[in-house]
């Protein structure tokens, strides 16, 4: 995030603490908390959309760093106000940006979820507010008098998972299909495996 004059003054420890280290082309996975179950749906609805404010003053435990006579480091905590800025006048910052997380498709409940790339620079300042925030739950020195309101997910492993759930119902169709038409499975499997992949086995 860019620092202006004391607005995104972090501490580099607080940063290396909760900002994740990301590729080239990482993808940064949210998850809103606090939705609304949706009976039809059978999950938790957000909303045709909902807004982050990326503004916020947060609590920084290492904010100074002092050494007694003995060289022993200590820190004192203190607070930093922090955002995306959107509109810097005269060195300050008079407006940040927000966040929308829109729904699936249109009249849809989302399910709430978001991604950032780190392969784009204004995206990834989003990510370093949003670990840095109160909202975030990831944040062990938020302000704890209000409920957070997402979370950091793991953008790799819900896709293996979702993979698994895929290749799973793939392959009871497939049995299904095999008992009632066992000539055509035979076809569509010569179809879909290699050449080479059978004379391998």
């Amino acid at each position: 995030m860019k620092v202006v004059g004391s607005f995104n003054n972090v501490s580099e420890r607080l940063k290396k603490e909760l900002i994740p280290q990301v590729g080239q082309n990482d993808i940064i996975r949210f998850q809103l908390l606090n939705g609304q179950y949706e009976p039809s749906l059978g999950r938790e609805g957000f909303g045709a959309s909902r807004s982050i404010p990326l503004s916020d003053r947060i609590f920084d435990p290492y904010q100074k760093e002092e050494k007694n006579s003995k060289g022993e480091i200590s820190y004192i905590g203190g607070y930093v106000d922090i955002g995306v800025p959107d509109t810097i006048r005269e060195g300050r910052v008079e407006r940040c940006k927000k966040h929308w997380v829109n729904s699936i498709a249109n009249g849809i409940p989302g399910n709430g979820q978001f991604e950032l790339s780190s392969a784009n620079v204004d995206e990834m300042e989003t990510v370093e507010f949003l670990m840095l925030s109160n909202k975030s739950a990831d944040n062990p020195f938020r302000d704890k008098s209000k409920d957070p309101v997402y979370e950091k997910v793991d953008a790799k492993a819900i896709l293996r998972k979702e993979k698994d759930k895929d290749k799973k119902e793939l392959e009871n169709k497939l049995k299904r299909f095999a008992k009632t038409n066992p000539e055509e499975a035979a076809e569509f499997l010569k179809i879909l495996t290699p050449k080479g992949a059978a004379s391998q086995e």
